[in-house]
């Protein structure tokens, strides 16, 4: 308090050498004034206005129930060269260089407030008291001036649906304030719903989103109730409209483009083309190919790309599927350099079933008693013959040696 008396009788000092005789400050007013309803809660900043004709300082003292409210902050709205001191619930205002004077209506500083639990329909009053107005020749003793507000009740904070009506669509489950996600199916010929819905509270607020409903597809429908405090909650109808009877799905499954992340397919991309290369380093063990449907109904697979090995071509396949279902498929040779010893990596081996070991017994049939009596029958009539033979060979060279 004396920093600011010392301030104020300097400054009166100051305007009685710097201004002329007759100017007076005997017209100046100030004022307070901010929002006109409150609630608990609420924050609130208010403005210092002071008006009158060649005036160059100001003072007062601030002056508030602390049951109420709580002072939060004060700023100073003025422009330099005015400056504007606080210490406490005091301030001081005044031009730092006499050389911008008020002479109309001028916010000095604003002063915020955080308003407590207070009963509905209470009045709250903030005033600054011995407000001072100064020409630099005399004082104008202001006065109190006051800022009041009548304490309103809360806002409302109901967010809820009194009813929620589709007249061409049956909603399930039945409707509840306390259920928000519901589901429809209609036929074809229902492009849009035709949705009711009222708030709860009259003071709440209700708006409906409600697109075209797309066919052979799930289209969400949105009810979103605002109350009066801006608290919101959102009702949705996810709604199943039923296919084209006469739609004819495509049959387009061409590619619209294939890329190889970081490296270049060759030949440049061709939608009738389907077999491409693409050349990578050695140090490169993997490679991520992509694919884009001409139609947007079709879908995109891509197989292959990871684990290549070196030196050998790994096959990438990109598969474009139409809505009809019908698929075209585009190769992507992947040629992974060798190492830098020259060796390559070994395709992995196709395993084959397993050949029977000749050498296991085979299975006997009814029969093999009767193949084994034939071999015995045989084996003896061949030696039989045999030895037959052997003696008529004999007794013939007998007889040519006797004669």
């Amino acid at each position: 308090m004396k920093k600011m008396i010392s301030i104020l009788t300097v400054l009166a000092l100051c305007f009685a050498v710097a201004m002329p005789l007759g100017v007076s400050a005997a017209g100046a007013s100030a004022s307070l004034t901010g929002a006109g309803t409150v609630r608990s809660g609420d924050t609130v900043t208010l403005s210092f206005n002071l008006s009158g004709s060649s005036l160059f300082g100001a003072s007062g003292s601030l002056s508030y129930d602390a049951n109420q409210v709580s002072l939060v902050s004060t700023k100073q709205a003025i422009a330099s060269p005015w400056m504007v001191e606080f210490n406490g619930n005091n301030f001081v205002a005044y031009d730092n260089n006499l050389s911008s004077p008020i002479n109309s209506n001028k916010t000095l500083f604003t002063v915020t407030f955080k308003v407590k639990e207070v009963a509905a329909g209470a009045s709250i009053k903030i005033s600054y008291t011995g407000v001072t107005a100064s020409d630099g020749s005399a004082d104008t003793n202001i006065g109190t001036v006051t800022y009041s507000a009548t304490v309103a009740a809360p806002l409302s904070n109901d967010n809820n649906l009194a009813s929620l009506v589709v007249d061409n669509a049956t909603i399930s489950p039945a409707f509840s304030a306390s259920t928000l996600s519901y589901t429809a199916s209609v036929p074809f010929e229902v492009s849009k719903l035709n949705v009711t819905a009222a708030a709860a509270d009259s003071k709440a607020k209700v708006s409906v989103n409600n697109p075209n409903l797309t066919p052979d597809g799930t289209t969400k429908v949105t009810v979103t109730v605002t109350a009066e405090n801006g608290s919101k909650k959102t009702y949705t109808i996810s709604v199943k409209r039923a296919k084209d009877p006469n739609y004819v799905a495509s049959s387009n499954n061409a590619l619209k483009s294939i890329s190889v992340d970081g490296f270049l397919l060759s030949p440049v991309f061709d939608a009738d083309t389907t077999n491409y290369v693409v050349w990578l380093p050695y140090e490169t063990e993997s490679v991520k190919v992509s694919g884009k449907a001409t139609d947007n109904k079709a879908s995109v697979e891509v197989v292959g790309g990871e684990n290549l090995l070196a030196g050998q071509d790994n096959k990438v396949s990109v598969i474009c599927t139409a809505e009809n279902g019908d698929k075209k498929e585009y190769t992507v040779t992947v040629k992974r350099a060798a190492a830098h010893d020259g060796s390559v990596d070994e395709a992995p081996v196709v395993s084959t079933p397993e050949t029977p070991d000749v050498t296991e017994p085979v299975e006997k049939t009814k029969n093999d008693g009767i193949a084994w009596w034939w071999l015995l029958v045989v084996g003896v009539a061949g030696l039989a013959i045999g030895g037959a033979a052997v003696f008529v060979i004999l007794k013939a060279k007998k007889e040519n040696i006797e004669e």
